[in-house]
């Protein structure tokens, strides 16, 4: 049988140029070779599988070619190159930190710093997953590495910055190494089976690509993996189903469902998910990423933030045609939420179905909240309102220089049959009517009403308050309504004084206090009206709400309950 290879160590890059996604390493330590401006230590952090080892090699192989080209890359012909290649470089060595973090390690490699090398100019040692050193024996390779010889140079590579100690840090040229970009991972894979003379769909490459989440090396293994299953042909269906990774059809067919209001289809598609074996949450994760490339599709200039095939970005902006600004805003924050309290939730399936049920009624309530709209018009931005008022600014002007000015009538109503309303506009309280203008006479305008304030009484106060809290209690504010409907009711002086039990009814009232002004105001025809809050002193006297409160009421009555709480040590809550 012939010795195989895998792919990522078969098509592992041998010069810069070939280095996949990292141009910005590869083109500084090529500007830093032809220069000759070389570091005694270099850091490569970054991912696992985004190239760190590789670029460490690259760099080994390079500063000791004597043919390096003026771009900076290796001639592979000298012998140091050749030796390099085989595998024989006694000018490269590499330690693995992950197996020799001690102390007596570090000495070891110290001592071989002292040995010129034999061919070439630099000997390199390249320590990988040098965050697993000790403490110890970071510090036993201070010195070295600061004050190296000059024919030494030291790479150090990790996959987490942030467990090497500062003192290393600062002695190392740091270089940060990215997350490979999903198109440069498909076209690396697209390189690789035209080598090995294997047939492909983009996009089932590209599912590989994205799968591998930035890194080069799981691609390869993956792209190994799937040749093997699936022969010389790889076809997106294969893919999707020997990768467990859910197809974007079902993404797209619930989209659609939720847009129609098609709630069956959506939680029958979500069952077949299921019982295919992938977990709610990854559905659900995947649904939010879905929206996402939907609300991104919207614009031709954001479009390209997509990393997927150009057919795929055809199908998107289709659809996020259909979708509505709106509509994914919610449907993103919906997802959001469900997210945060997946993991929390007792019955997850029912979290992610009722979830289902309120994207898929989306759409109806932002239809019933525009038609809504459309019935109570913004009277801010009406031509009228801004002439309506101009009008009472001008009239209040007058009546201070005119006080005889006669106002149209109105026909009073008896005050038990005045509705009142939870919303006052503007038109409907002062229905100002607009100026007439007869043919080959000037502009007169109509008369307007008075503008003074309407005298109110008692009656019509309480009246109104109960009214108010009848509203409340029928939007669902049950205890703003008992708390009105039992208040002590007072009016003096434009002045409502309302008598409350205790600080929690004042808490309570104070949140709507604005706007229970505005209504008494707008209702009853008195824009001086106040309202003065006031806890009633007998109440918090006589009434106990706190448990602290409580419990000193019941003792008195009852003595034995103090001898109670002392035998047993107990606390009251205040």
């Amino acid at each position: 049988m012939d010795n195989y290879i895998v792919s990522a160590r078969k098509y592992r890059p041998q010069h810069f140029n070939t280095v996949v996604g990292q141009s910005h390493i590869t083109n500084t330590l090529k500007n830093a070779i032809i220069s000759r401006q070389l570091a005694q230590a270099y850091l490569f952090c970054g991912p696992r599988g985004v190239g760190k080892t590789t670029c460490a090699r690259i760099f080994a192989k390079t500063i000791n070619c004597t043919n390096i080209s003026s771009a900076g890359e290796a001639c592979d012909q000298c012998e140091s190159c050749l030796s390099f290649n085989s595998g024989s470089s006694l000018n490269v060595y590499e330690l693995d930190a992950a197996s020799n973090n001690s102390v007596e390690d570090i000495r070891n490699l110290v001592d071989q710093v002292r040995f010129a090398p034999q061919l070439g100019e630099y000997k390199v040692y390249i320590i990988d997953e040098v965050h697993m050193l000790s403490t110890s024996a970071f510090n036993a390779f201070l010195k070295t590495l600061e004050e190296p010889p000059k024919h030494a140079k030291f790479i150090l590579a990790t996959t987490e910055k942030h467990k090497i100690i500062p003192t290393i840090l600062s002695r190392c040229q740091v270089f940060n190494f990215n997350r490979i970009k999903t198109e440069d991972i498909s076209n690396h894979l697209a390189f690789m089976a035209g080598k090995e003379g294997v047939s492909f769909e983009p996009e089932a490459l590209q599912v590989i690509a994205q799968k591998a989440d930035g890194g080069l090396r799981d691609a390869c293994s993956m792209f190994d993996q799937m040749v093997a299953f699936t022969g010389n042909h790889l076809t997106y269906k294969q893919i999707v189903e020997n990768l467990n990774v859910l197809d974007y059809d079902y993404y797209f067919n619930i989209t659609d469902a939720c847009l129609n209001q098609r709630l069956p289809e959506v939680l029958v598609t979500f069952d077949d998910i299921l019982r295919k074996g992938f977990d709610g949450h990854n559905f659900l994760i995947g649904l939010g990423e879905h929206l996402r490339n939907l609300l991104v599709s919207k614009d031709p200039q954001t479009i390209v933030l997509l990393e997927i095939s150009e057919s795929l970005k055809q199908r998107y902006a289709q659809q996020s045609q259909a979708c509505q600004l709106p509509f994914l805003l919610k449907a993103l924050s919906l997802i959001s939420k469900t997210d945060v309290n997946y993991k929390n939730a007792k019955n997850q399936r029912l979290l992610v179905e009722m979830t289902l049920m309120q994207l898929t009624f989306l759409t109806a309530s932002n239809e019933a909240e525009k038609k809504k709209d459309e019935l109570i018009p913004n009277s801010e931005n009406t031509t009228e309102s801004k002439t309506l008022t101009a009008n009472h600014s001008a009239s209040k002007i007058t009546a201070l220089k005119e006080p005889e000015v006669k106002f149209a009538s109105r026909p009073s109503v008896p005050f038990d049959q005045l509705k009142i309303k939870s919303s006052f506009s503007l038109n409907e309280a002062r229905n100002f009517p607009s100026t007439t203008q007869v043919a080959g006479t000037p502009i007169v305008p109509a008369p307007v009403e008075k503008i003074a304030n309407k005298e109110v009484t008692l009656e019509e106060v309480k009246a109104c308050i109960l009214n108010y809290a009848e509203e409340k209690q029928n939007s669902g504010s049950r205890q703003l309504a008992t708390i009105l409907k039992t208040a002590h009711i007072n009016f003096a002086d434009n002045t409502i004084l309302l008598q409350i039990n205790n600080e929690t009814q004042n808490e309570q009232l104070l949140t709507v206090k604005q706007n229970f002004v505005d209504e008494m105001r707008a209702t009853l025809q008195n824009s001086a009206i106040t309202l003065d809050i006031r806890i009633s002193q007998a109440e918090t006297q006589t009434k106990a709400y706190k448990p602290i409160d409580i419990f000193k009421a019941m003792s008195e009555k009852n003595p034995a309950l103090l001898e109670l709480k002392k035998r047993f040590d107990l606390e009251i809550e205040y």
